[in-house]
């Protein structure tokens, strides 16, 4: 074959390679979102087949509040500000005598809004009702922050707006407004029970970006998004009628994560830190979670600190996002201003101090000729200042209460779970420490790949800071998951793309696992994958010193980007010639035939090597693809079986009869309803907290107490009105109540919470259970057919217990029963006082923070602290409530 026909034929193959190339290139693109698409489809549909099979109906029981607060702030007032109404709809006759001018649509309206949004507070509070025009919040807004609702916690109500994350609410119904604009027709009902599935999608698709931004490749964030989506740790809190907060807190939380590494990439994309602030502003009105998210990221800046990586990016991008997401988040009046008060949120405020001095350093100390360590010294020296300062202010300022105390909650985090303290914590079961079960149930395979992930980020993750944060989150976020088993929810995105390998070994890791699994696992698979297309395109020579191929479409996305490291040189050999003249006789043909053989000898040996490792390369990707299928499917298995068991509302569930045929049960239901159809509108109903929230969300009565828990001593009277011999109960129970609503059968019901109960009553009524302050006298010696004397005597024994166990029946002339229990006798005098508005205790006149109190007749049998701020009547004199209350000492 002569030169030209060589030269054709090599010209020939590489245009082939170039075509093979881009043809392999455009299907992997579409390949990736092929599986982006199914995960998304995915993500919508495995989440919505609790509405698919149950239809349109709210579940458990914080949900039904989450959506009476949203249907009170949709039935009151308008979308835009009423002051902004007014002044759109401005015609001014004084102008352009006698023409006159529409103003305000024929101006540019920014210089009047500024100044008065200035001068007036963003979250109006003590406004009088009606509410005076807002410049910047809706009517229904003002009317929202404004509400005192008295049909909960009666008698001493609740001010709803003031003591909620409303970003569900907003949310919800923003998104009506957008509906009716666009003209689809969708209830707020339908809208409120899709919200969970549709921000499912979005948390999916931020953790794939999340994942991206780390790895710097497409197949992980594909990878990513997919397990996000199916991964049981997010499907827990987000089936489609689950409508509660964490359901569009982690989207927001996915999205500040996402916006917060995005902003470090490049010494050019700080800007992006403002969007990082605004969604963590959105994150702040959506849950009480934000405490992890703003310390996770303080967590993640000062790590890069002490690893030397500060630069003016990191403060840049830190500063302007801890400034911005702070001012924005006391705003929401559930919030204020503990950002700057609260020992969970020092470390972030402390860390912002900090930086500010640094810059101070960086500019006017440090100098540019200076070494690393000489700059990184200064630097932790003023980092060391700054904390001793700080930590002796929180010592002066911790007595006088400008500081807020660490939560019981939090510190439960930290302690052995043997106590908060508090019974009433320590008996909800989302607040117990998390088993080494629950990692496999909320992660299942991802347990195994997290960890692999984790490994893989640090070693060929993008070069820069993004994948420091992904590796510090899963080990914060695997910490905490075991302390507290709601939180393993915030290890979905990290553990999709990680997974959880120590879960069966350490028992602190479950509660935080959702996003940081998904992104880690899917990390870990986006890259094999990676490696797998390459070693069947060109068999892994890229890991060979002395070969030079192109490099794969795979390899080149996953490793190639403006921002990403640029690929290594391989090292030169020991024995390699140096570069001048025995190099360039190195590089001459060989001469003679021992040269010859020689070049023959050292071909066949490279050749050899390069067929070996190919055929090892690509053996061992077959093998790898060959065992995805089967995990795969127990993984997919898994998470539909998981999503079926969480998509059943509670309060409707389906049963099999004794012939095998599936109905539908729908008693808890029922009952609700009843209340709202069979009872007086003003019908006030007793029951634990539990149900406070569907007592007024579908029975639409009022209730003594609900899931917001907010005053103990409240429920511990409850408490110890249900668990109290049935006529001392009823003493109590006519003043405050006209009906009691008890569930009886199966796990769970309120026999089984009884030593809670009696527990909690304890905790406010020492003597409740004589000398033993864990109740045990208060139980079973075996069955349920074996109580205590006290359990026998308690009110919510007969209750559950009537005419089920022989010889148990309550006082017909004290309880009527109409499906639940009327009570008999209602004090009407006291029923009179508590609705009278003059002995409401309001802040000042024309208030609307307006609580309640308990009535005089009750007064004697509780604690002086249940008193406190409490009159008589609107005309009474100290000296006679005081003498009303004296009634009440030394006495239960």
């Amino acid at each position: 074959m002569d030169a030209t026909t060589e030269k054709k034929s090599a010209g020939a193959s590489s245009i082939s390679g170039q075509i093979f190339s881009v043809v392999l290139k455009v299907v992997l693109i579409l390949f990736r979102l092929a599986v982006l698409g199914f995960a998304c489809w995915t993500a919508y549909t495995i989440r919505t087949s609790a509405i698919n099979e149950y239809g349109t109906l709210i579940h458990e029981f914080d949900p039904w509040f989450n959506y009476r607060a949203t249907e009170y702030l949709h039935k009151h007032g308008r979308v835009l500000p009423l002051s902004a109404v007014k002044f759109f709809t401005w015609f001014d006759h004084m102008f352009w005598y006698p023409l006159g001018r529409p103003v305000g649509t024929t101006i540019y309206p920014g210089t009047q809004f500024t100044p008065v949004t200035i001068l007036t507070p963003l979250i109006p509070h003590n406004t009088p009702d009606p509410p005076y025009p807002h410049p910047v919040l809706p009517l229904s807004a003002v009317k929202f922050f404004t509400w005192f609702d008295h049909m909960s916690w009666y008698p001493l109500g609740r001010p709803v707006g003031t003591t909620i994350y409303p970003g569900m609410q907003f949310t919800s119904v923003t998104i009506l407004h957008i509906f009716k604009f666009i003209g689809y027709k969708m209830s707020l009902n339908d809208i409120c029970c899709y919200v969970p599935a549709w921000f499912g999608v979005s948390a999916s698709l931020f953790t794939g970006l999340l994942a991206y931004e780390c790895s710097g490749s497409s197949s992980a964030a594909a990878a990513s998004t997919l397990i996000m989506a199916v991964i049981p740790a997010h499907i827990m809190r987000s089936v489609g009628g689950g409508y509660d907060n964490e359901s569009i807190a982690v989207t927001a939380m996915c999205l500040t994560f996402y916006l917060w590494v995005r902003c470090l990439r490049t010494d050019k994309s700080w800007p992006i830190a403002i969007a990082a602030g605004i969604a963590y502003f959105y994150m702040v009105a959506a849950w009480g979670g934000y405490v992890f998210v703003i310390n996770m990221i303080a967590a993640h800046a000062g790590a890069l600190l002490l690893m030397g990586r500060f630069n003016q990016k990191l403060y840049r991008c830190y500063t302007l996002f801890y400034a911005l997401g702070t001012l924005l988040a006391i705003q929401i009046p559930v919030v204020g201003f503990t950002p700057l008060k609260s020992l969970e949120q020092i470390v972030p405020l402390v860390l912002f101090f900090a930086f500010q001095v640094l810059q101070v350093l960086e500019l006017s100390v440090v100098r540019k000729e200076w070494g690393a360590m000489k700059k990184n010294t200064i630097r932790f020296l003023a980092l060391l200042l700054t904390s001793a300062l700080a930590a002796g202010a929180v010592y002066f300022l911790l007595p006088t209460n400008i500081l807020g105390p660490v939560s019981l909650r939090v510190r439960s985090l930290f302690i052995q779970h043997t106590r908060t303290g508090n019974p009433l914590v320590d008996s909800v079961a989302e607040h117990q420490a998390t088993s080494p079960d629950a990692y496999w149930q909320f992660l299942h395979y991802a347990c195994y790949l997290a960890p692999v992930g984790v490994l893989l980020t640090l070693i060929f993750g993008r070069k820069g800071d993004a994948k420091y944060f992904l590796i510090l989150y899963a080990a914060i976020a695997f910490y905490f998951a075991n302390k507290m088993n709601r939180l393993v929810i915030l290890m979905g995105p990290v553990a999709s793309a990680l997974s959880a390998y120590f879960a069966n070994m350490m028992n602190r890791l479950v509660i935080l696992v959702g996003p940081v699994a998904s992104a880690l696992s899917g990390i870990t698979l986006g890259l094999v994958f990676d490696w797998c297309v390459d070693s069947f395109v060109q068999g892994g020579t890229i890991f060979i010193p002395d070969a030079k191929p192109k490099s794969s479409p795979a390899a080149t996305d996953a490793t190639t980007s403006k921002d990403a490291p640029p690929s290594p040189s391989p090292a030169p050999s020991p024995s390699a010639p140096k570069k001048g003249k025995a190099s360039a006789q190195k590089q001459a043909k060989p001469n003679g035939a021992v040269g010859k053989l020689k070049a023959v000898q050292a071909g066949a040996k490279k050749l050899t090597t390069y067929r070996v490792y190919k055929f090892a390369s690509t053996a061992l990707a077959v093998f790898l693809i060959s065992q995805v299928h089967g995990p795969a499917g127990d993984f997919w298995g898994w998470s539909q079986n998981f999503a079926k068991e969480m998509s059943s509302p509670s309060i409707v569930f389906n049963a099999q009869t004794s012939d095998g045929r599936i109905v539908t049960v729908t008693d808890y239901l029922d009952s609700y309803k009843f209340l709202r159809s069979k009872t007086p509108k003003d019908a006030r109903i007793l029951a634990w907290w539990d149900y406070g929230y569907q007592i007024t969300g579908i029975g639409r009565r009022t209730s003594l107490a609900d899931g917001n828990t907010w005053n103990q001593a409240h429920i511990a009277l409850i408490g110890k009105m249900l668990t109290s011999s049935e006529q001392k109960a009823h003493r109590m129970i006519r003043h405050m109540a006209d009906y009691v609503l008890v569930w009886a059968g199966g796990d769970g019901d309120d026999l089984g919470k009884s030593p809670h109960l009696a527990r909690i009553a304890t905790s406010n009524f020492p003597k409740h259970c004589g000398s033993d302050r864990s109740c045990q006298n208060f139980g079973f010696y075996g069955g349920i057919e074996q109580p205590t004397p006290m359990m026998a005597k308690s009110l919510l024994y007969k209750m559950t217990s009537n005419k089920q166990i022989p010889g148990v029946t309550l006082n017909r002339s004290l309880w009527e029963e109409v499906r639940i229990y009327k009570v008999k006798d209602v004090d009407m005098e006291s029923r009179a006082w508590l609705a009278d508005p003059a002995n409401k205790l309001c802040d000042r006149p024309g208030s609307w923070y307006c609580p309640g109190q308990y009535p005089p007749a009750i007064w004697p049998n509780l604690p002086a602290h249940f008193l406190k701020g409490h009159r008589l009547s609107p005309n009474a004199t100290d000296e006679e409530t005081a003498a009303a209350m004296a009634a009440t000492k030394n006495k239960e």
